[in-house]
């Protein structure tokens, strides 16, 4: 096969990242691979993952629905450079990844933020 339509791609988007229950945005600190690896996940008292929406797909695109804002780092959680959707709040199965644009370090008092619409999935 080629590939997916475009009806394809808004059906595969639908059904795995907007109807198939709550999911939720990690941070990583190296490549989880395929695998999906996420022993390099964050591992702080003040971290954890926050909830995802996304809104529905065009041309087999779609991206965040409002912002996603992790808690202020009550410690330092070093550096990120990868970032996952998963199917759980603790644990579960990592969905997909990518690596960040540009790595990022997270010193005590900062605040990880992406904004609406910043987060883009999208197939071809």
């Amino acid at each position: 096969m080629a590939g997916f339509t475009n009806y394809g791609e808004n059906q595969v988007i639908n059904k795995v990242l907007r109807e198939s229950g709550q999911l939720y945005v990690g941070l990583l600190a190296s490549d989880p691979t395929e695998g999906g690896d996420y022993s390099s996940e964050i591992k702080a008292p003040s971290y954890e993952r926050v909830p995802i929406n996304f809104i529905a797909p065009n041309l087999g695109e779609t991206y965040n629905e409002g912002d996603l804002t992790f808690n202020t780092a009550a410690e330092n959680w070093g550096w990120i450079s990868y970032i996952a959707i998963f199917d759980s709040k603790t644990n579960g199965n990592m969905i997909t990844y990518a690596a960040l644009d540009f790595r990022k370090e997270i010193r005590a008092a900062d605040i990880y933020k992406i904004p609406s619409a910043y987060f883009i999935f999208s197939l071809d």
